[in-house]
């Protein structure tokens, strides 16, 4: 499973712990694979122009999987996450990696200006029908990023999905590219994540061939938006 499960409402985070909570008590619970991913987070690292020892904030984390990526590429990494469950499960997986975890609202996080890098990856609260043009929690997610650092904005998707996935929405990329319009220099991107696995950071080059096989084949990938903060 590449996509979140069906998610609570956006609006009731008591009801939203409650339900990753469950979800989050089977390890790895997404079946993420460490091969794929590790080389898609380095070209995302690079991309964004990431130094060894840049402080990265993983909005949203999970289970941890992202935030222990980030910290094998050498940064100095805090996933946070509104499940206890999730945050205790990626303590117990990835502990190890140098990695930080707490509980925490996306929403209300006492981090003003703080990271060099705020990262959140298939966030529940970005599944929204209005996800174009709602951007409160992009301008959360950017208030914790310092002036001069990044925002890496990453969600699952299929660009021509031969079949519903239930209370997922796939985003296109012109909903990305609507979303992020008021922030002049953003790079939208889509990555099946085996093209970084070959061709590094030079596999962004092809963001429009990427696209065009989800479109055609129905497989997904990432859509990814990089926005740097004045």
């Amino acid at each position: 499973m590449s996509q979140p499960p069906n998610p609570p409402p956006s609006n009731q985070a008591e009801s939203a712990a409650a339900s990753y909570d469950r979800f989050y008590q089977k390890p790895n619970y997404f079946q993420y694979r460490e091969w794929l991913y590790r080389p898609f987070i380095r070209a995302l690292v690079k991309t964004a122009g990431l130094r060894s020892g840049a402080r990265v904030l993983d909005v949203g984390c999970g289970q941890g999987f992202f935030t222990a990526q980030f910290a094998a590429a050498g940064m100095t990494t805090l996933g946070v996450d509104i499940s206890a469950a999730g945050v205790a499960q990626a303590q117990a997986q990835h502990g190890n990696s140098g990695a930080k975890f707490e509980v925490g609202d996306a929403l209300r996080l006492p981090y003003a200006e703080t990271f060099d890098c705020v990262y959140s990856r298939s966030c529940s609260l970005y599944n929204r029908v209005d996800f174009a043009d709602d951007r409160a929690l992009t301008q959360a997610l950017l208030s914790y990023v310092r002036p001069g650092g990044v925002l890496i904005f990453d969600y699952y998707s299929k660009l021509e999905p031969r079949k519903s996935a239930g209370g997922w929405r796939y985003h296109s990329l012109a909903e990305v590219q609507q979303h992020f319009s008021p922030w002049p220099g953003t790079r939208v991107l889509f990555s099946l994540r085996v093209d970084t696995l070959v061709l590094g950071t030079g596999a962004f080059h092809f963001s429009g061939l990427n696209a065009l096989v989800s479109r055609v084949s129905g497989v997904g990938g990432d859509l990814v938006a990089i926005v740097r903060k004045k």
